[in-house]
């Protein structure tokens, strides 16, 4: 778990500009392809704690952020952030469908343009990943 001294030093770090959220990136995609690796209940701790948390430290407190920074339309911080996250979890795990991430991370992104809290985005992260580890065990129910 990520000590709140460890998150203002990544949040901080991200909001300072463009590299620091493409280094935070770096080290996030690092961990996340480490950790699917290992399966089982690494990869639940994975997509329900980490990947959020990183993530969006790093693409949303990151990326996000110092585009706002630059005065660029909360719109389009969101769509190029949005496309950022696709891109990389295309690039992650290999499929082409990996790319529908860019929906649920317009959502996200929405919620941070509207209210500017990280915690938001990791907590609907967390909950969108969620669900998406749900829907295997919904048909095996049915």
């Amino acid at each position: 778990m990520i000590r709140q001294a460890h998150w203002g030093a990544v949040s901080a770090a991200g909001r300072s500009g463009l590299s620091a959220g493409t280094a935070a990136a770096a080290l996030a995609w690092m961990a996340l392809t480490a950790a699917l690796a290992a399966g089982g209940a690494h990869r639940v701790l994975l997509l329900l704690v980490l990947a959020p948390l990183l993530e969006e430290a790093a693409l949303r407190a990151g990326l996000h952020e110092a585009l706002l920074k630059r005065k660029w339309q909360a719109a389009a911080c969101n769509l190029t952030t949005a496309l950022v996250f696709a891109v990389l979890h295309v690039a992650v795990q290999g499929r082409w469908e990996a790319a529908l991430v860019a929906g649920p991370a317009l959502v996200i992104g929405a919620a941070y343009n509207r209210w500017g809290r990280l915690r938001w985005c990791v907590l609907l992260h967390a909950a969108m990943n969620g669900l998406w580890l749900a829907i295997p065990l919904m048909n095996v129910a049915a």
